[in-house]
């Protein structure tokens, strides 16, 4: 790390960056499938239910590996 001239600080900035760039591209993929279900014609209540119950256990398995 010293001949790269990185310190810890820059790495768990990189780290931070990377997750919550995660975190961001799960949400829309999220808001992507609840407005999918609403332009099918779902109340929209329901649409956000079904649609995060739908993408809930993806985003949580990307995000717990």
């Amino acid at each position: 790390m010293y001949l790269a001239n990185y310190s810890l600080d820059n790495i768990s900035l990189m780290a931070l960056t990377i997750s919550v760039g995660f975190i961001v591209d799960d949400a829309i993929v999220m808001l992507e499938n609840i407005v999918r279900h609403i332009e099918d014609g779902m109340p929209a209540r329901e649409a956000a239910f079904k649609g995060s119950g739908e993408i809930a256990s993806r985003s949580y398995r990307s995000a717990c590996r």
